[in-house]
Order: C-alpha cells, then sequence, then structure tokens
C-alpha cells in the first residue's frame, strides 16, 4: 500500500456536523455545517433551518451564516464575484408546482436569487466564467420525484449563474454520472456509466476521453502519470495511465507528515486533495 502524505493545512476543529463540502476552483475548501444528526432529504414540505458555511483559507476562516433556509444543502460553491451557491439534491416535482432547489446568497448571507436545478444531483461546481456544472445520478436521469421529465435527462447539465440551461451532454449515453472534476471552462472531467468513460470537455466539447476499468470512482484527481480515485468512503487508489485506459494499480493511504494516518472525510478537485482529520485539515497539491 502506498502512503501519500500531506501537509497540515489549518488547525480546524467544529462542535457542529459535517453535512458536505466543496473545494472552489481556486483551490479553497468549503464546509457546510449544522448541529442536525440526522436528515430526511424526502420530508415536504422542508422545514426552515439554519446553515453554517465555513470557507477555510490557509490563515483564515470566513463564516457565513444561512438564516431559515428551505432547503438541505448537499452542494456548495462559489461565484467569481463571492456570491455562494447551495444546491439541495433532491427536488419535489407536484403537478405545476416545482421546487426551486438552488439559493444563491451574498457574503452576508442575503438571498440574491432561487432557481430549480432539477432532482437526482450527484455533483455541483462552477467554473471559471460561472457555469454552474451539474452531474446527476440515476433517478435524476431517468425521472423520478414527479419528474417525468427530469432536467437531468443528460446526465450532465451547463447552467448559467441564473440557472439557465447553456449545454448538456445528451450525446453521451450518460445512466449516471459518478465523478466530476470542473478544474477551468477547458478542462472538466467527468466519469459516468454505462461505457465507464472519463471524459475531458474544453468549451464544452470533447477533446479525450479515458475508458476506467476496474473499481468505479466517485472523485478524482490527475497527478502528471496516473489518477487518484476515492472509490469508496473508506478507499482510495492509484490508478495507472496507459494511454487512454486507466487501471487500478494500488491502495493509497493517506498520512501526516509524521506517518499517522489521516482518518476523515477526503475531497478532490482540480490538482487540490483535501482531508479533514480529527485534529485539523490536511491538503496535497498534485
Amino acid at each position: 500500500m502506498e502512503k501519500l502524505v500531506l501537509q497540515k493545512y489549518f488547525d480546524y476543529s467544529s462542535n457542529l456536523n459535517l453535512i458536505s463540502g466543496q473545494i472552489t476552483k481556486e483551490g479553497t475548501l468549503i464546509l457546510i455545517e449544522s448541529d442536525l444528526q440526522e436528515l430526511d432529504f424526502f420530508h415536504r414540505p422542508v422545514p426552515k433551518r439554519n446553515w453554517t458555511i465555513q470557507i477555510i483559507k490557509s490563515d483564515s476562516v470566513e463564516t457565513v451564516e444561512l438564516k431559515n433556509v428551505p432547503l438541505l444543502p448537499t452542494g456548495v460553491d462559489l461565484f467569481s464575484d463571492g456570491t455562494l451557491l447551495i444546491v439541495q439534491g433532491r427536488c419535489l416535482k407536484d403537478g405545476k408546482y416545482i421546487e426551486r432547489n438552488a439559493r444563491r446568497y451574498n457574503p452576508n448571507g442575503q438571498l440574491i436569487e432561487a432557481f430549480t436545478l432539477g432532482d437526482g444531483i450527484e455533483h455541483v461546481q462552477i467554473d471559471d466564467n460561472d457555469t454552474i456544472w451539474v452531474s446527476y445520478f440515476d433517478e435524476g436521469v431517468f425521472g423520478n420525484f414527479g419528474w417525468e421529465q427530469p432536467m437531468g435527462s443528460e446526465g450532465l447539465v451547463a447552467y448559467n449563474i441564473n440557472g439557465h440551461k447553456l449545454w448538456g451532454a445528451g450525446s453521451f449515453g450518460i445512466v449516471d454520472c459518478y465523478a466530476l472534476n470542473v478544474a477551468s471552462s477547458k478542462e472538466v472531467y467527468f466519469y459516468y456509466y454505462a461505457d465507464s468513460f472519463l471524459v475531458q470537455l474544453n468549451e464544452m466539447k470533447e477533446t479525450i476521453r479515458y475508458r476506467i476499468e476496474g473499481d468505479t470512482i466517485n472523485q478524482f484527481i490527475f497527478d502528471k502519470t496516473s489518477l487518484i480515485g476515492q472509490v469508496d468512503m473508506n478507499t482510495i487508489m492509484r490508478f495507472r495511465k496507459n494511454n487512454r485506459t486507466i487501471t487500478p494499480k494500488e491502495k493509497l493511504q493517506l498520512i501526516d507528515e509524521n506517518g499517522k494516518p489521516i482518518i476523515g472525510p477526503v475531497f478532490m478537485r482540480g490538482t487540490f486533495l483535501y482531508a479533514y482529520g480529527k485534529d485539523g485539515i490536511y491538503i496535497k497539491r498534485l
């Protein structure tokens, strides 16, 4: 088993529970926190609750408090102007009623606008053009929760800052978009089933595709000669990259500079890998 050394990034701990997290295109780590112990993603109407957003940089933590939010946020990212996007992965459609499951806030926690991105959302990431990239799992592709013509039927869709569709990946035949890595508008990577291809887009046009053999992955980053991917909650692997084929090589163990294993949630995007351990946040940039 290969050991991958991460550096201590920030001494961070919280009395709140981690709900989700995301790395921005610039490499900033964002965490969604709450005092809730359990979340029910199907209960309707969604109770209004408060959520804490932690924007973690190398020398500071910026906290945004969102009050009386009628969503259970499972995704978060930042636009170039510093405004915040939160997204709820499940979205009810009941007759003419459709939930607005995306909300944009200013840094003071004031709502700017709300719109709909559809049901069955797997990942949400914003690129350098403020394009919102949304990947969908199978229920979002084929329809559930009241959706007969789901917004996510193409598996991967790009929207503008106001939630208007710009592009869809309908030509790829996506059944389930497992993983997404938006490094920039020129480097959008997505990995999908049933073909097990990992595709790179440049300005919404395919530039290269790889076939991934073996384990499926739910997040990943590239280094110069290989790919690091998370297979499940407890397993991170290095994959060989041989021409247009990517195959499993060996498991990875994340350790600190003293050789101690880092146990906790892992986040990957662009060239950044973060791990949220018991005594702080660690980073590796490839």
